[in-house]
């Protein structure tokens, strides 16, 4: 399943993939930054981490419904409510606990599908050279 992923042959196998290494990468992340930085640090890439996580799901969720309705307002009116619930979530988290979460911490957290993406990306580059070097 990895080597088929590599090679850019993408199924429905590469959502499941890509979202158990977004978990794996926000754990990786918050363990680091734990071990690194402070515990805001810490707290703040969590936040954005789960942020991010169930951003991903939903992004899936609304390409489904789009493609089951053939139209894109059904995509658009779903990425609306994500990005409302994310700002409401941001701004609950930093008036009500203003001490407990760093803004970088949370912006690193919520950058994990991004760098999720390029790893991903770039592994498929590698793969492309040394396979091609090979034949």
């Amino acid at each position: 399943m990895i080597r088929s992923i590599l090679k850019g042959d993408l199924d429905l196998s590469f959502l499941k993939v890509f979202t158990a290494a977004n978990w794996i990468l926000m754990v990786l992340m918050v363990a680091a930054a734990g071990a690194f930085s402070t515990p805001r640090m810490a707290a703040g890439v969590l936040l954005g981490a789960l942020i991010a996580n169930l951003n991903c799901a939903g992004l899936d969720k609304d390409c489904k419904r789009m493609m089951r309705w053939r139209h894109m307002g059904a995509y658009y009116g779903g990425m609306a409510v994500r990005m409302g619930l994310i700002a409401l979530t941001v701004t609950v988290a930093f008036l009500y606990f203003p001490g407990i979460f760093s803004p970088v911490g949370l912006f690193i957290g919520l950058s994990v599908a991004v760098v999720n993406f390029n790893i991903v990306t770039l592994a498929m580059v590698i793969y492309r050279v040394r396979f091609k070097e090979a034949t």
